[in-house]
């Protein structure tokens, strides 16, 4: 069979988005596991300005679609199915909104939809089509991890069990992507996973529900994946949830990485602040491995904030880990939830102002986002915030609900004001001059006047996206 894979566009969305595209690995890592097919990709993502005609003429080619969908590219997804019902082809979803909202499969353009890891039950479902020439609620019965359509009511199989093992799973295939271009802030990135899941329980994040346990690679899978990568991409993504879980075996990997001469390259990835404090060894190894940039999530300026979501850590101890990065090189990328429940206008100010305090090089706000199934979500449902229900929107950025002291409007003008603030201030200048003496004074942070020229080839994206802020409500 031919297989178009499609990874679904941000509709609407805005935000980093608009400079951080990592290659779509849920695919990647999904097409090895039915190599008898042929394969096509269309990214959505990086391209959102591909043709409807285009993606017709892929959809006629093609006897499968598999698109894979979080929750604000619902809409791109359902699209993308609509094309292909006009011509009579099957389609599957996957990825986060199908494990979230398995209902999605009673959609008329959905045949099936996957939850959780798809590795095991996409090859299972592909060959019933292969077998009987199209899907029924017969032949679909007793395939785990799987929701579809039964006489116009939708049926949800039971859970499949999670791969235990990762480095059973094949490796990623990396000529699905082709020519296309990802980017990490206009330098060219590509990305891997070593772990799956997270330990944490943060009020407002849905990976617990999509990959409920967290799993590892052994070191020597991770270096298997690192080598396949190329030489001539700058930055190297992990794209686990959480890569500090288990700092002995972060150490295990920086070792192997420069043993095996893999530390040219410039690393990033999404930790917890209290994992690096707990090993400083462990983040020197980091630092020697050629990591540049850290995801941190800071979230809020207030301790009683950060202990509400579920966050288990200090504002001291996020702030100590923010410096210990700045003094050894280390760029952060800090997370910051704007309009967290009980927070006034004057304390997310005050966060706002924080950010710029702790001269955290790039900043993500956030507008408080309850996704499907959190523990945010029951709440806000509870009490009646949530205001819109359009799947489109909930991109973080655009406000879709009120909390018990702030309205939607006054969250939208709290974000507009934090990325004003923070990327314009008095004048665009200002977000380099501010941080110039710490750039200048370490040579641990000259790395980054290697990625300046291309960075600021961003700064009319960057501007248009304060601008576009201005405008949500």
């Amino acid at each position: 069979m031919n297989i178009l894979y499609v990874n679904a566009a941000n509709a609407g969305s805005l935000g980093l988005d608009s400079f951080l595209c990592a290659p779509p690995l849920a695919l990647m890592y999904l097409t090895p596991t039915v190599p008898q097919h042929k394969k096509f990709l269309i990214d959505l993502k990086a391209r959102p300005d591909t043709p409807d005609d285009f993606i017709r003429r892929m959809v006629q080619k093609a006897d499968l679609v598999a698109i894979t969908s979080y929750t604000p590219s619902i809409k791109s997804a359902m699209k993308v199915g609509s094309i292909a019902k006009e011509h009579g082809k099957p389609v599957i979803i996957g990825g986060y909104h199908a494990s979230l909202v398995p209902e999605v499969a009673k959609e008329p353009m959905f045949d099936v939809a996957v939850q959780n890891e798809g590795e095991l039950t996409f090859p299972e479902v592909v060959g019933i089509l292969e077998r009987d020439g199209k899907w029924t609620p017969q032949n679909l019965k007793g395939v785990q991890g799987i929701s579809y359509k039964n006489n116009g009511n939708v049926v949800v199989s039971e859970p499949r069990p999670l791969v235990k093992d990762l480095d059973t799973l094949p490796m990623p295939d990396r000529t699905l992507i082709g020519d296309t271009r990802y980017e990490y802030f206009g330098v060219t990135m590509d990305a891997l996973e070593s772990s799956r899941g997270c330990v944490g329980q943060c009020d407002f994040c849905c990976v617990k529900e999509h990959t409920p346990t967290w799993r590892k690679k052994s070191p020597e899978r991770v270096i298997q994946e690192l080598e396949a990568l190329s030489r001539k991409t700058r930055w190297i993504g992990y794209q686990d949830s959480e890569f500090s879980i288990n700092m002995d075996r972060v150490r295990q990997i920086c070792d192997l990485t420069i043993e095996h001469g893999l530390d040219k390259q410039w690393y990033s990835a999404q930790v917890r602040a209290d994992d690096l404090l707990r090993d400083k060894k462990a983040f020197d190894r980091m630092v020697d491995a050629g990591f540049k940039m850290l995801f941190i999530g800071i979230e809020s300026a207030h301790q009683a904030s950060l202990d509400r979501i579920g966050k288990r850590e200090t504002v001291g101890t996020i702030k100590e880990a923010v410096k210990m990065c700045h003094d050894n090189g280390v760029a952060v990328l800090g997370a910051i939830i704007i309009g967290n429940i009980g927070e006034t206008y004057e304390d997310v100010l005050k966060t706002i102002k924080y950010a710029n305090e702790l001269e955290i090089d790039i900043a993500q706000f956030t507008a408080l986002t309850p996704l499907p199934k959190t523990k945010l979500w029951d709440e806000m449902e509870k009490n009646g915030w949530i205001e819109e229900k359009d799947w489109t929107k909930f991109d973080f950025t655009q406000v879709v609900a009120r909390t018990d002291v702030l309205t939607r409007k006054q969250i939208a003008e709290l974000v507009h004001k934090a990325y004003h603030d923070f990327y314009i201030g008095s004048g665009f200048g200002d977000y380099f001059w501010n941080k110039a003496p710490r750039y200048f004074a370490n040579k641990k942070n000259w790395w980054f006047f290697k990625m300046l020229p291309e960075y600021l080839k961003n700064i009319p994206a960057i501007m248009k996206l304060v601008e576009d802020f201005s405008h949500i409500r």
